[in-house]
């Protein structure tokens, strides 16, 4: 039964986005990108599906924000805290 939270795997790998952010502010890149350059060193193979539902989590909480482009995927960047609006 679907309880409306996230699961472990991607509350962790929401986690380990977080941190990631926190060490590298400016860092921004696509969920492939994540997956493999941000996550694969330190947490192993995960799913694609799982990186992406973990940053639609950390969107809805404010962490991150999704880049749109047309002419490439999505990427995604650490959302600008109180008071960086504009940087």
């Amino acid at each position: 039964m679907h309880t409306g939270t996230p699961d472990a795997d991607v509350r962790a790998v929401a986690a380990h986005i977080r941190h990631y952010l926190s060490e590298h502010p400016q860092a921004a890149d696509t969920a492939q990108g994540i997956q493999r350059w941000w996550l694969l060193p330190s947490s192993g193979e995960l799913a694609l599906t799982t990186v992406e539902a973990a940053l639609l989590l950390l969107e809805t909480e404010g962490v991150v924000r999704r880049i749109e482009s047309p002419w490439a995927p999505a990427a995604w960047a650490r959302a600008a805290a109180h008071g960086e609006a504009g940087r």
